[in-house]
């Protein structure tokens, strides 16, 4: 992995000894703003003190969908997420100084036997406190937890999921998403071997999106229980939701998925049922169901409910009525007609 330390970054004193060797150092904070910017994205963020010196140094370390950040600050600082700013889930664990962040109306610090996680877009104002403060921070790209959403609950998110932010280490949970998240940061740092396996890489944090999921608290949360939701299903499950997703709206046979997965129909069937309770035609079914009433619902959508059928591969209006009805409690006339008022 190449080097992610800027050429012109201010340089800490030589002196200054972190016990880690660190990719980007330096002894401003415009230094560190830089640093990060170039190493990660866009983002806001002041000192909270006047001091003109600001040591830092951070090991930044990348994959596709996760970031680590192991860092060490001799002053307290804020970060702020801008519109640009990449969105992920993030995992905060100091060691020394603490975390506080606001969600809503709520504001939540680090403590020993917690973490905190929330996602930057949704987080206010991030305080990095103590001096000095050593911490990691895992970044956990946001697009990995919509696909691991939509695979457990046949529906996109549109919304906030309103995550817990405090992270109980001591509870079951607790230690099932925060042992695999220091897990990959400790396979992360120091050009650790995660960085040298992609595969390894995809698939933890697949994992580590579904433990979030289905054992952190959220809006979906009782929905899930409800469920009883299978934690992970095997990778020929998942790579055809994700293949189907993928392909929604083409013309597709349940041959043609088992095909691009690359195992029998009757393996593709057995896995579904197994695993998902259904079908994976029936699969396929529910999330067209759903991708037509998102269309239904939204007011700028001119089509007429029979051309909204016909797109979703639903070649009978009237069987696709008595379905939509089953599902989701109205009539698709009915969401026609109360998105057509919002106009």
């Amino acid at each position: 992995m190449r080097s992610l330390r800027p050429e012109n970054t201010a340089r800490a004193p030589e002196h200054e000894s972190y016990g880690f060797a660190p990719t980007h150092e330096g002894a401003n904070f415009e230094s560190m703003v830089q640093a990060f910017s170039a190493g990660y994205g866009v983002f806001g963020g002041q000192p909270l003190s006047n001091d003109r010196c600001f040591a830092w140094a951070a090991d930044l370390r990348r994959t596709e969908a996760f970031t680590m950040f192991h860092s060490v600050y001799q002053s307290s600082w804020t970060i702020r997420t801008l519109d640009e700013s990449p969105q992920h889930l993030a995992f905060y664990m100091p060691y020394t100084g603490s975390f506080r962040l606001s969600v809503g109306k709520r504001t939540v610090e680090s403590g020993a036997g917690h973490l905190l996680m929330a996602n930057n877009h949704e987080a206010g104002d991030r305080v990095i406190q103590g001096g000095p403060h050593r911490s990691d921070v895992l970044f956990l790209d946001w697009k990995v937890v919509k696909r691991a959403l939509a695979s457990l609950v046949e529906t996109p998110l549109s919304e906030s999921l309103d995550l817990e932010p405090v992270l109980d280490l001591s509870t079951q949970p607790g230690q099932l998403i925060g042992n695999l998240a220091r897990t990959v940061v400790q396979g992360m740092r120091d050009g650790g071997p995660l960085l040298s396996s992609p595969l390894a890489a995809a698939a933890m944090s697949e994992t580590l999106a579904h433990l979030v999921i289905r054992f952190g608290r959220h809006r979906l949360s009782d929905h899930l229980e409800k469920r009883k939701v299978a934690l992970i299903a095997p990778w020929h499950v998942r790579r055809a939701i994700d293949y189907m997703h993928a392909n929604i709206a083409e013309p597709l046979t349940m041959t043609m998925v088992a095909d691009d997965v690359g195992v029998s129909l009757r393996a593709l069937q057995t896995g579904f049922k197994a695993f998902r309770g259904t079908s994976p035609a029936g699969y396929l079914r529910t999330i067209r169901l759903q991708a037509a009433r998102e269309q239904l619902r939204d007011p700028t959508n001119q089509q007429s409910v029979r051309e909204i059928c016909a797109i979703w591969g639903f070649a009978h209006a009237g069987r696709f009525s008595i379905v939509y009805r089953s599902t989701f409690g109205e009539s698709p006339r009915d969401t026609r007609l109360r998105a057509e008022r919002l106009r």
